[in-house]
């Protein structure tokens, strides 16, 4: 090679470096979408007890990191019915009250059976479009036939599942949400933390997506990417989003766990593109919940 052709390959390297450096630092400034904030109806219930009761304080915080529009979650617990009932309405409602800024995620349990059944029936009739289920704090296992009763039920009137999908003591949990989307084609289902400390396992559902299944599976990186960012893990954990492919990343704070802005700030220092962000950030929960989201 000589010196011309060596200058033209420097320059040509060093053009590339500073695009891929671009790309890699350009931020995404359009609405965001918080797919995972939780809640809290009154003094019994919350994640924390200094979560504060309503929407007020989501409110606030997502007007000042960003947030468009934000995912109210609530979650039922076995055998009261007539409280499942009324946190779904109470959440139904609140969402009802600012359509613009919050929406909706219900719940039901399980091992409640025929009544969990009938409160699906229920809630999809009063317009809810995703349901929320904790193997952890409703105490199931995947695996049990209740689960994927629930599941084909959700499937058959058009209602997105948001599972957990961290359990500690069970090594084998994400194994069972792979077989659960196997079984259940038509049921799309969100995996909420991204399966947290077992992510790689995620790999799994895009090498069983190129045998033709379990293409109606995404996750969320609600609490993962703000425990993540700026670890010797981070680079391990974002080759595997992009492995999963970016269109199926939902964003999600985990409010109270972590703020919108924690969020937020985790996910931009992830060196995602300005393209991958947008996906995450807005387009995927857009499409998937059928939202629209404004510019706050």
């Amino acid at each position: 090679m000589n010196r011309k052709h060596l200058c033209v390959a420097i320059a040509a390297f060093l053009c590339a470096t500073l695009q891929a450096r671009t790309q890699t630092t350009q931020q995404y400034k359009g609405p965001i979408i918080d797919a995972h904030a939780h809640l809290r109806l009154g003094e019994a219930d919350g994640l924390t007890p200094t979560q504060p009761i309503g929407t007020d304080a989501l409110r606030t915080l997502d007007t000042t990191a960003g947030v468009a529009k934000s995912a109210l979650i609530v979650i039922a617990r076995q055998g009261q019915p007539e409280k499942t009932r009324q946190q779904n309405d109470a959440v139904l409602a609140a969402a009802a009250a600012s359509p613009n800024h919050f929406y909706p995620v219900v719940s039901v349990h399980p091992a409640d059976k025929q009544t969990a059944l009938s409160e699906l029936d229920r809630v999809a009739k009063l317009g809810a479009k995703e349901v929320k289920l904790h193997p952890n704090t409703q105490n199931f296992d995947v695996s049990d036939p209740d689960v994927g009763t629930v599941v084909e039920r959700c499937g058959e009137l058009n209602l997105v599942v948001l599972f957990d999908s961290y359990k500690p003591w069970d090594a084998s949990e994400m194994g069972k949400f792979l077989l659960l989307a196997v079984q259940h084609p038509k049921t799309k289902i969100v995996l909420a933390h991204m399966g947290f400390s077992y992510f790689r396992e995620a790999v799994s559902f895009e090498l069983i997506r190129r045998l033709g299944m379990a293409d109606n599976v995404w996750f969320d990186i609600s609490a993962i990417a703000a425990t993540y960012a700026g670890s010797p893990v981070q680079p391990e954990l974002v080759w595997t989003m992009r492995k999963v492919g970016t269109n199926h990343i939902l964003f999600g704070s985990d409010w109270p766990v972590y703020t919108p802005d924690e969020a937020i700030k985790a996910v931009r220092s992830l060196g995602l593109t300005a393209d991958e962000q947008k996906q995450i950030f807005h387009d995927n929960a857009a499409q998937l919940l059928g939202l629209e989201a404004l510019k706050p």
